[in-house]
């Protein structure tokens, strides 16, 4: 008996579900609850697990494909399949999800890998058809999602920004003393950021109408881009962590990100993100604000730098700059200006 399996639910999004990559070839035996296929939406990368158990006879959503909730997808032989149970979508338990998050770094642009360079859908891509002759670039859903995202939020947030620079003399000597172990620059600015918050509340608030609205999640986020894509790690309660065991977080959660781990993959929510472009030799730049996001902060490159002291000497010190961006209907320019420097104190000291 032929079973049609429809495109499930997904409980992501109301937009349409590009389809990735099949994981099943027709001719081949699959089981319930094996991977399918896998699917993009604006909001996520997932894989769709078979909700019957047979043979794939027909596959009727190819590669780069848009289908909706409810739509056919594929056809199977089932020796036990039962009339009207063509319609069925799997339970929300048995579906087998893995979110990527679009709107991770504003400031790096997100570009497509080469053709076969990686990724969750590198076959697709290496398959794909060359540009144009015009070297279009297409988009994937996702990435099409986070520009317009990110241009709504550039239009309809009142954005300011506030910079200055920190001396990272005390972050260095931390990292110096903890070797061989290695501590990621990204826990030191996690950390500052997550505490200044305890004194400066409203950066834990999103706008909402004509109030604001605390942010559930006590997270920071840290702005990841592996093969050409944009993500968001978050660290969970960093104000009461250390240093070493936040550096440690982050560099789990990118080794899992890197293997293809869908569960972190999955958008969870933060209070604030940290971009860092000082890898990329970058002294400054000034980033987009991630909604619902309050601010977002930018980190440069450390670099020696001569400042002039109080005496007239100049020293040399390792420093780097910072880009506080802002949404103006939370936090005003003192506010967000003190903010900064809680960060900026707490960067240099290091005591604990």
């Amino acid at each position: 008996m032929q079973f049609e399996m429809k495109m499930p639910d997904l409980a992501t999004t109301d937009s349409a579900i590009r389809i990735g990559r099949w994981m099943v070839a027709p001719g081949e035996a699959v089981k319930r609850g094996q991977p399918l296929l896998e699917v993009e939406t604006d909001k996520a990368a997932m894989e769709v697990e078979s909700v019957a158990t047979g043979v794939l006879v027909e596959i009727r959503a190819q590669v780069d494909d848009e289908v909706s909730v409810g739509d056919v997808i594929a056809i199977f032989d089932v020796a036990d399949a039962k009339p009207g149970a063509a319609a069925t979508s799997p339970p929300p338990s048995e579906r087998s999800a893995s979110p990527t998050p679009p709107s991770a770094s504003p400031p790096a642009a997100a570009s497509r890998p080469a053709a076969g360079g990686g990724g969750m859908f590198a076959r697709n891509r290496a398959a794909a058809p060359s540009p144009s002759s015009s070297d279009a670039i297409p988009l994937t859903l996702a990435q099409r999602t986070a520009a317009k995202r990110l241009a709504e939020s550039k239009q309809t947030i009142p954005h300011f920004y506030v910079q200055t620079s920190v001396n990272a003399a005390a972050m260095a000597a931390r990292r110096k003393a903890a070797e061989p172990a290695k501590i990621a620059w990204d826990a030191f600015f996690v950390r500052a950021v997550a505490r200044a918050m305890k004194q400066f509340d409203r950066f834990t608030c999103r706008l909402e109408g004509d109030r604001l609205a605390p942010l559930a999640a006590d997270a920071i986020g840290v702005a990841i881009d592996h093969e050409g894509e944009l993500y968001v790690v978050p660290v969970s309660e960093p104000a009461s962590k250390t240093v070493e065991q936040i550096s440690a977080e982050i560099r789990r959660n990118v080794e899992r990100l890197k293997a293809g781990d869908p569960e972190v993959r999955k958008n969870r929510p933060a209070r604030m993100t940290v971009t860092n472009l000082g890898v990329c030799n970058v002294d400054t730049f000034i980033p987009i604000i991630n909604p619902p996001e309050p601010a977002i902060l930018g980190i440069g490159k450390v670099r020696p730098t001569a400042v002039p002291r109080d005496d007239g000497e100049i020293a040399v010190e390792p420093r780097c700059m910072l880009t506080l961006s802002v949404d103006h209907r939370v936090a005003s320019g003192r506010y967000a200006a003190d903010f900064l420097d809680a960060i900026v104190r707490d960067l240099e000291t290091q005591t604990e």
